[in-house]
């Protein structure tokens, strides 16, 4: 059992980045691949908010729900409806933002329910 538990952490750690979590906590979280924010019913997973993001890896809104989503970030030219089972990338996310930082973005279908999600974007080293 203890090599199994060793050997997940080991895993986890080659995929992933740290991070400090709340109270000092380690978090880990991947640093490559795209970041996934997947609109299900009228809520964003992962994005409430994201786990930290690179200015230099994908960003991708994918609709997993049954109804017509919208993706609109202020600031940007990102307005778009998503429909269900498709997926939309930005190759990279510094495409869409200048700098790191906090940047909310809501479903203008569905604001009137509060669907919104705040992308957090650092430089490229996660920190």
């Amino acid at each position: 059992m203890t090599r199994r538990i060793l050997a997940a952490v080991a895993v986890l750690v080659l995929l992933g980045g740290c991070t400090e979590g709340p109270a000092g906590r380690r978090r880990l979280y991947p640093t490559t691949g795209p970041y996934v924010v997947t609109a299900i019913d009228y809520h964003f997973h992962d994005a409430h908010p994201s786990e930290p993001i690179s200015l230099d890896r994908p960003l991708q809104f994918s609709n997993q729900g049954r109804n017509l989503h919208n993706v609109t970030i202020p600031g940007t030219d990102v307005d778009r409806n998503i429909r269900p089972g498709v997926r939309v990338t930005y190759e990279p996310v510094g495409s869409l933002f200048d700098a790191p930082g906090r940047y909310p973005f809501y479903c203008e279908l569905h604001r009137d329910r509060a669907m919104s999600g705040v992308l957090v974007v650092v430089s490229g080293d996660n920190d």
